[in-house]
């Protein structure tokens, strides 16, 4: 019966890597590399040459390097791995395709707007209204109300919903609820809830949902009477909704230029 030998090559690397300097050489021949400079240094750089004392740096030096070249990472050998990081660091890289800019490249944040290419942007935070206690008749109501709203505005709006770690300013209208209809006697039991409910929020483990409202203008140039111009309209567009919105108990707040700022950077790093 006869036998097949399957020899394994990878075809990336050069036959005399393969064939010839293969890990074992590269190990030995680096060992021996080792015990010849430690013998040069000794012989004839420090003049003081003694086979005990030499032996003991060979067998010394000998064991680190074997302790370090075992070492794997990722299952790879380190004798491999630390090579392609130092050319990897050096050497130049190729894309393929262009880098992408700053994601906070094409816009900025001036006064209490974001000032995009031709357009000025206005943020209102919505403050909903808890519906779920209304009979069928009021519920009827605040829709009607809400479609009515949005049927006069005077441009497009867009709705953000998205999640957001509570904090407890966030609750701050719902503790003054709770103090203003509370009576004395309760005033410590309210506030050890104040402050248990802080404590919790600081934890940062709670999301809550959050609405915005997002009205854009066009703005043809920079100059301080296009750029006012923009502001009223954008203006009159925030005191229409939010008018609206009043009639179903729903208040709304534009975003100042620290809420703004606040609210891009839980989006982008480099902002």
């Amino acid at each position: 019966m006869k036998t097949v030998r399957v020899y394994k090559d990878n075809m990336r690397e050069h036959i005399f890597r393969s064939l010839f300097f293969t890990d074992t050489v590269i190990f030995f021949g680096v060992g021996i590399l080792l015990a010849i400079s430690i013998f040069v240094l000794y012989k004839f750089v420090f003049h003081i040459f003694q086979y005990g004392l030499y032996l003991s740096t060979v067998f010394i030096v000998e064991l680190f390097f074997a302790l370090v070249a075992t070492i794997k990472i990722e299952k790879q050998s380190i004798i491999k791995v630390f090579p392609r990081a130092v050319g990897h660091i050096f050497t130049k890289k190729e894309y393929a395709m262009k880098e992408l800019d700053k994601t906070t490249s094409d816009f900025s944040v001036i006064d209490n707007y974001v000032l995009r290419k031709n357009r000025l942007i206005a943020i209102y935070e919505i403050h909903p209204f808890d519906i779920a206690l209304l009979n069928e008749e009021d519920r009827e109501q605040f829709y009607y109300k809400i479609k009515t709203v949005l049927h006069t505005l005077p441009g497009k709006v867009q709705i953000i919903v998205r999640k957001e770690i509570a904090k407890p300013k966030d609750y701050q209208e719902h503790f003054f609820s709770v103090y203003k209809d509370a009576k004395p006697n309760r005033e410590k039991l309210i506030e050890n809830y104040v402050n248990d409910l802080t404590n919790l929020l600081d934890l940062g483990k709670f999301q809550m949902i959050k609405y915005y409202a997002v009205f854009s203008t066009s703005l043809t140039s920079t100059k301080e009477d296009e750029f006012v111009n923009a502001c009223k309209r954008l203006y009159d567009m925030g005191i229409r909704f939010s008018s609206g919105l009043e009639l179903a108990q729903i208040t709304t707040k534009q975003l100042k230029k620290d809420d703004i700022i606040a609210y891009f950077q839980t989006h982008f790093r480099n902002l």
